[in-house]
């Protein structure tokens, strides 16, 4: 995000525009799909206006579903079983908190109840408040990453996903497939580039530590890179690799570096995003681009390397978070998610406008539509 100055022609974006509604709204109709079998229970999400509608097989609707239900406008929300919250997820909670009874606990799933008698055994070892706290964040992380698939984003005020918010919560442990979604070399990540090597090379020969070098990159990301519209530099910049020959970037390219240089060290590291007001009060409204960094003794951990300046003290200060911006505006908004890949408004703006001035005057935003139950 840039310096305020009045702007003519930023409005929300008309290709790859991302739906925000709250996420407590998703859930309780998460819940209502699963209650029973698949196709029981049915919630379709309208992309156009946000509204929920429900439908039951038992006849209890309370409103009839719109005649076009089958238009790609609406979405079907997921029953648990889709997201793959069944039986595979009581066995990866068995091998991680009983081991030793996880056997038995495979044995149970080939017989009819097996849910009953599952939460019957961790009653017994006195699990069974551990298994509803496990099954719950599963079900909230698959039902986010469902969100972030569908393009929808979740405005709740709610924590990001997967940090931790106070030291008693218990550290989000990812999996091998979500650990890889974090670390992949891609076009704008592009840590296997020469220059991006080097360049943590560097860095890391002066670390002690995995921490140290979190720090130390996040600093030199922060310091040493010139936000465009700060400085007023040309050109535009997109790749990691770019960002770092050119040492310029708006804080969406200085993200893409950060990514890079904390990958090409296999540290995960992803994308967050904050909608904030442009000139702080209201209209008109742009993304601003950060980072979140899994912290192996802290979980998820969002960092902003977008540069300091007057009003502006981003800091590496874990476990409490030091962003640049916080918001405060009715319309701004913490994006949750943690995204494995930059937006694509965000990159079709980098790569169409040529300079900071054009991208200045047609910053990324994002459709808000606040969701009403059907």
């Amino acid at each position: 995000m840039g310096q305020a100055r009045p702007l003519s022609n930023v409005s929300p974006r008309k290709k790859n525009e991302i739906m925000v509604i709250k996420f407590s709204e998703i859930e309780d109709a998460f819940m209502f799909v699963s209650m029973g079998q698949p196709y029981e229970n049915m919630a379709y999400l309208s992309k156009k206006s946000g509204k929920i509608y429900y439908h039951s097989e038992y006849g209890d609707n309370i409103e009839q579903l719109p005649d076009d239900i089958d238009d790609p406008i609406y979405i079907e929300i997921p029953h648990k079983k889709k997201l793959g919250l069944g039986k595979n997820l009581a066995l990866e909670f068995s091998y991680k908190f009983i081991p030793q009874k996880a056997e038995y606990v495979e044995s149970i799933f080939r017989k009819k109840g097996a849910y009953s008698r599952f939460k019957n055994l961790l009653e017994k070892l006195g699990l069974l408040e551990n298994w509803f706290e496990f099954e719950e964040n599963a079900e909230r992380v698959a039902l986010l990453t469902w969100c972030e698939e569908n393009e929808i984003s979740c405005s709740n005020n709610k924590k990001p996903l997967n940090i931790p918010t106070s030291e008693s919560e218990a550290i989000p442990v990812l999996s091998e497939n979500e650990r890889q979604r974090f670390l992949k070399n891609t076009e704008i990540v592009n840590f296997e580039n020469h220059t991006i090597a080097e360049c943590s090379k560097t860095i890391m020969a002066s670390c002690n530590s995995e921490i140290e070098y979190i720090k130390k990159t996040f600093e030199y990301v922060r310091d040493e890179i010139k936000h465009s519209w700060d400085y007023h530099l040309n050109p535009v910049t997109c790749k990691a690799s770019e960002v770092l020959k050119h040492k310029t970037g708006y804080c969406y390219a200085k993200s893409h570096l950060l990514a890079a240089l904390l990958r090409a060290q296999q540290i995960p590291t992803g994308f967050c995003y904050q909608r904030l007001s442009l000139e702080n009060s209201g209209p008109p409204y742009c993304l601003h681009g950060l980072n979140a960094v899994y912290l192996e003794n802290h979980g998820w951990y969002r960092l902003d390397a977008r540069g300091n300046k007057e009003g502006v003290d981003a800091q590496f200060t874990p476990p409490k978070e030091s962003l640049a911006f916080s918001t405060t505006d009715k319309l701004e908004i913490d994006l949750p998610e943690i995204w494995s890949d930059p937006l694509p408004q965000v990159i079709e703006v980098l790569k169409n406008y040529k300079t900071v001035d054009e991208v200045y005057e047609n910053l990324p935003d994002i459709q808000l539509i606040h969701s009403v139950k059907g």
